[in-house]
């Protein structure tokens, strides 16, 4: 079996390369799209976490909740991994193994199972599409903040999978590919 893998400090020097663009995209959207929309959104979400008559409580609210929803979006990223796999695996979900690199602070999702490059290509796109293209589009087209900024935060978080699909294109599409179980990569399966 021959291993196609990325080491993990790369994987994230190179993400934050690929960051720069998306943060950029997103900025532009936000200058050229909104203006006074922007505020109004963000007036409107700003008015909707004011539950407190104590204004330090409400500050508080309002830095808590977009961290809850990123973190809830990357638990909700790495179970649409595992759906994908499961549904790909012929063992389902005895095929699928969650965890959590506490080194690198990532959480990952990984199949012990081969599957067809060509569905684990889907498996590592699926949250980037669900949760970061769909929103963000949503977001964009029918001015709505709170959906631009999931969006773009679960964009960011895909980055790793962007790398993840990079290796299986570059690897080619006609193989069966063996998800590594301590390295951002994969064995391909003869």
């Amino acid at each position: 079996m021959k291993e196609v893998s990325i080491d993990s400090k790369k994987v994230q020097v190179i993400g934050i390369i690929i960051s720069i663009p998306i943060i950029v995209l997103f900025v532009l959207v936000l200058c050229l799209k909104w203006d006074e929309v922007f505020k109004q959104n963000l007036k409107e979400i700003k008015e909707s976490l004011l539950f407190f008559d104590n204004k330090r409580a409400n500050v508080v609210l309002v830095i808590l909740i977009p961290n809850l929803i990123i973190i809830l979006g990357i638990i909700i990223h790495e179970l649409i991994h595992g759906v994908f796999m499961a549904f790909f695996s012929e063992n389902s979900w005895k095929s699928v193994r969650f965890g959590f690199v506490k080194k690198y602070l990532m959480p990952f999702a990984n199949c012990k199972e081969a599957l067809l490059s060509k569905k684990m290509l889907i498996v590592s796109l699926a949250p980037f599409f669900i949760l970061g293209f769909f929103p963000s589009l949503y977001g964009i087209f029918y001015n709505n903040l709170f959906f631009l900024f999931i969006g773009f935060s679960m964009t960011l978080g895909a980055v790793g999978d962007f790398i993840y699909a990079y290796l299986i294109i570059k690897t080619g599409l006609g193989y069966k590919l063996l998800d590594h179980d301590s390295k951002v990569g994969f064995k391909i399966v003869k």
